[in-house]
């Protein structure tokens, strides 16, 4: 059995506000989905008059992650995008 090295464990956190529509959630994963992402936790709840989304995915370096989030903040029904280390 090997051990994970500790940059495999790396995990980003990305913040989504979304509007509170019902295809809002599925928009947001379907763009997860095409850049081929590996979500590891996912949680939406309403926030006001709008969606609050948390998903955590394996990290793929920098470029990927600002690309990711440039990708998600372009998506209808998103209003703000912001992401981090986890």
């Amino acid at each position: 059995m090997s051990e994970r090295k500790p940059e495999e464990d790396k995990l980003r956190l990305f913040l989504v506000i979304a509007d509170d529509t019902p295809d809002a959630l599925m928009r947001v994963l379907g763009v997860a989905s095409v850049q081929q992402t590996r979500l590891r936790s996912l949680t939406a709840r309403p926030d006001g008059a709008g969606l609050s989304i948390r998903m955590e995915i394996d990290d793929q370096g920098d470029d990927r992650a600002q690309f990711l989030a440039t990708r998600l903040a372009a998506a209808p029904s998103v209003r703000s995008v912001g992401f981090g280390w986890r």
